[in-house]
């Protein structure tokens, strides 16, 4: 039940398995996660033998799973589950027997596999040692909850030290708070990073404001033509003449401290900033 293949895998939540197995088993993927692909992104596989390492879903080889970094390979292959040892004995040279496809290449498509094979031309199998994971975080300690615990909650986001004051606002509610906190943090469920973790189509990005752009957290919130608008319509309500940083969090601490305007409307001003983008997610 815990294993699928006799590979050491966690076998998938299906709808025959207990709601609290599909929620621990949905953990691998980012689903529900605070941290998306948190396992996914941190662990790697040490190929030796070959055995027990998924050619295209194991993270072994370019520092990504190869499904995701060839994904145009990945939805014409046929053998979508084939083992490294098998691959490296059909041979994965660029003229090998390891690529077999659902149809025939295009040009630019056959030049993919010339890319592909590059990356595996100087990989050489060990015989006698088995395959094993390794916790990117911790190579040499290995796994342990506490160097996740430190992990997840390190400053390593684009927010400052000073800008935590500016997320919890008495006059705020807490779950527009959280949802600040999580949107400077880089951590809502826009598309982009649904499709990173696999829960939309790789093709499935473009932004629900029906721009045609990929969607992402700054898109949304700033750069997209329907509701970034919506910035200039406060501009005006407020009175200012505001120039649009780069980055979300940069635009709440410059919007939340203008300059010239007394000190005291500057809680006004980061409640509005609050409002705005809650709407905007809402929405």
């Amino acid at each position: 039940m815990f294993t699928e293949g006799g590979r050491g895998r966690l076998k998938e939540g299906d709808r025959d398995s207990s709601v609290w197995w599909r929620m621990v088993s949905g953990i691998r993927s980012g689903v529900g996660v605070e941290e998306a692909n948190l396992f996914e992104d941190n662990i790697h596989r040490v190929v030796c033998e070959g055995r027990n390492t998924y050619f295209w879903l194991d993270n072994w080889v370019g520092g990504a799973p190869l499904r995701v970094q060839f994904p145009r390979f990945f939805d014409l292959v046929i053998d979508k589950g084939a083992i490294v040892r098998e691959m490296s004995e059909r041979g994965w040279a660029v003229d090998g027997g390891a690529w077999v496809w659902r149809r025939r290449l295009l040009t630019w498509e056959e030049e993919l596999v010339v890319e592909c094979a590059g990356l595996l031309a100087y990989f050489v199998l060990q015989e006698n040692t088995i395959d094993r994971w390794r916790w990117i975080l911790e190579p040499i300690k290995g796994y342990s909850a506490r160097g996740t615990y430190q992990y997840l909650t390190s400053p390593n986001s684009p927010v400052e030290q000073g800008l935590s004051d500016m997320v919890w606002l008495k006059n705020a509610p807490i779950k527009v708070s959280m949802f600040v906190w999580r949107l400077l943090r880089n951590k809502l469920p826009t598309k982009d990073k649904l499709v990173r973790r696999m829960v939309l189509p790789q093709a499935d990005t473009a932004c629900v404001g029906g721009c045609s752009c990929m969607e992402s957290a700054v898109h949304l919130v700033l750069r997209c033509d329907i509701f970034g608008s919506l910035w200039h319509l406060i501009y005006q309500w407020v009175g200012i003449s505001f120039i649009s940083p780069a980055s979300v969090a940069d635009h709440c601490h410059q919007f939340g401290q203008l300059a010239g305007l007394p000190r005291f409307t500057h809680s006004y001003l980061q409640l509005i900033w609050h409002i705005s983008v809650w709407v905007i997610w809402k929405e």
